[in-house]
């Protein structure tokens, strides 16, 4: 192609960069809708809980709720404890 017999543009610059203004915020909705995508796929990429051995499961469980109680027991008698 000739440049000679190709329209000009008295600035020089192409249109390529005048953009025009534009807000720099993003919307609430897209907001929205990044964060449900985001969820969606982190809770896609998960491993089920009862994928694995069904009795590693249960040993894993009774042992959080007996964490459980013993942190809740030790905070109820460090509570009820008189104080010097």
């Amino acid at each position: 192609m000739n440049t000679l017999l190709a329209p000009q543009r008295p600035s020089g610059l192409p249109d390529t960069l005048r953009l025009p203004s534009r807000d720099t915020r993003t919307s609430l909705l897209d907001r929205l809708a990044l964060q449900l995508g985001l969820w969606l796929l982190l809770w896609s990429t998960r491993a089920p809980r009862l994928a694995d051995d069904r009795r590693r499961h249960a040993q894993a469980y009774r042992h959080q709720e007996a964490n459980t109680a013993r942190e809740r027991a030790y905070l109820r008698e460090a509570s009820l404890a008189p104080r010097p």
